[in-house]
């Protein structure tokens, strides 16, 4: 979305700011579409009426797909030895799991927890959460990763008040559906509903013990009954 959006931005004539790079003083300007990858804006901008869009994905999946990320990342913070991980790494800490399964309640008890926090309450933090309740139009990953027919993409432009025609050819350019190589060096698969054939029931007792609350606050599930159709 990183790169549908500022292909978006230069095809309608606006500027494309990623926040991570901005100053963190940075006020909101107008013709300008800013990206945050963390679900954390700028105190300016939360005085602000925005239109903006946030992208959640099934806390399940999330856990599978950090787990694999973030043993192979370059990203220095994977690399910088932690006091709570006795001067370990994270990747340090994540590889020296024997097996994938112990990786994944490794994920879910820390980078993974941090994202479906971001993802439930902002971190409870909650002036960011009452700026994303007033101003943001909440979408799926699993409905945009099928997207064939741009019915929640068109939504999205309409939100955001952006032309649907401009903005699509950037949307199926980058999309896992019409473009293999979308997926990108961030990437694995880019599937959705991964969580059905890896987790088993002792894994997603594992997971529900946890983060339960977080998949229904989401509407991803209305119970715990889930445990029940995975394999023994």
């Amino acid at each position: 979305m990183r790169r549908v959006f500022k292909d978006v931005a230069a095809a309608i004539g606006s500027d494309f700011v990623d926040l991570r790079e901005a100053d963190a003083a940075a006020v909101p300007q107008k013709n300008t579409i800013y990206l945050e990858d963390h679900t954390h804006f700028p105190a300016p901008f939360l005085k602000r009426k925005v239109r903006g869009i946030r992208i959640v994905r099934d806390p399940r999946d999330v856990v599978i797909s950090g787990a694999h990320y973030h043993a192979r990342s370059s990203e220095a913070w994977l690399h910088e030895a932690k006091p709570f991980f006795d001067g370990k790494t994270y990747a340090e800490m994540i590889n020296s799991f024997e097996t994938i399964t112990d990786r994944y309640r490794f994920e879910m008890d820390n980078a993974a927890a941090d994202t479906i926090a971001a993802m439930t309450d902002a971190k409870g933090d909650k002036a960011q959460q009452q700026f994303l309740e007033q101003n943001f139009l909440t979408v799926k990953y699993e409905d945009l990763v099928e997207d064939t027919e741009l019915t929640e993409f068109s939504k999205v432009c309409r939100h955001l008040k952006l032309p649907v025609r401009k903005a699509k050819s950037a949307f199926l350019k980058h999309s896992l559906f019409a473009n293999k190589n979308a997926v990108g060096h961030h990437g694995r698969s880019g599937k959705k509903a991964q969580w059905k054939t890896v987790f088993d029931q002792k894994l997603g007792r594992a997971f529900a013990d946890r983060h339960q609350r977080s998949l229904e606050i989401l509407g991803y599930e209305t119970d715990d009954s889930w445990i029940e159709s995975l394999k023994p």
